[in-house]
This record gives C-alpha cells, sequence and structure tokens, in this order.
C-alpha cells in the first residue's frame, strides 16, 4: 500500500486531501508544518509528499530542499496559494528545485490524485 504525506498549515485542507486521497486507498498521514513533517520523512518511507510552499516553523522551500538532498524531489508535489507574492511565483520557484509537479490552490482533485496515482506507477 502506498503511503502519502501532505504538509499544509491548513488544517481543513489536510483533512480534504486525506480523505479524498484515502478513498483512493492510500495510508496518508499530515503535518502542519515544515518542522513537523521533516521529523515525519526523516524515520518513515513515503511513496508521495504533497507540501504547500508558505508556512510557519519550516516552509515548503526547506521542505522541497531536504526532500531533493534526499533524492526525493521527484516524488514531491508543491502546492500554494500565494501569500505576499503570488502563488505562480511561488511554484515557479519550487519547480527549479524539480519537484515533480505544482498545483495552485484552489486545488482541481482530479488532477491531483492522477498526479499521485502517475507519480505512484513511475517508481512502482
Amino acid at each position: 500500500m502506498s503511503t502519502i504525506l501532505i504538509i499544509d498549515d491548513d488544517a481543513q485542507l489536510n483533512l480534504m486531501l486525506k480523505s479524498a486521497l484515502e478513498l483512493k486507498g492510500y495510508t496518508v498521514d499530515t503535518a502542519c508544518n515544515g518542522k513537523k513533517a521533516k521529523s515525519l520523512y526523516q524515520k518513515n518511507t513515503y511513496d508521495v509528499i504533497i507540501t504547500d510552499i508558505i508556512m510557519p516553523e519550516g516552509d515548503g522551500f526547506e521542505v522541497v530542499l531536504d526532500l531533493r538532498r534526499m533524492g526525493m524531489s521527484d516524488r514531491t508535489i508543491a502546492i500554494s496559494g500565494g501569500g505576499r507574492t503570488s502563488a505562480e511565483d511561488y511554484l515557479a520557484t519550487a519547480q527549479h528545485f524539480d519537484v515533480a509537479a505544482i498545483f495552485s490552490k484552489p486545488l482541481d482533485l482530479q488532477q491531483l490524485r492522477n498526479k499521485v496515482d502517475e507519480i505512484i506507477k513511475a517508481h512502482s
């Protein structure tokens, strides 16, 4: 069974994504910031990691850089709703770190699920 980690400071979004991916049969862990996520992905193995870019206590760029060093960037999906800068600017920067995909919020759940399936199949 494939395992996914969702990292976002929006608890409602975490719950929605977790539910949507569990319905597809995936095991899903969540973290509300980069610091908590790091403790999870350092001790667990994940097939896909979905991370927000703008978060407190360890933003998504730190997560993406860390995952890249671990050889996991091709299993990472970056998401953003923007902030002081547009979501597109944040996601364009994330793409330079070789993430598998980028999505702007609000998310298209079907497209996100399709990308998760694609990443998992590519690494099976």
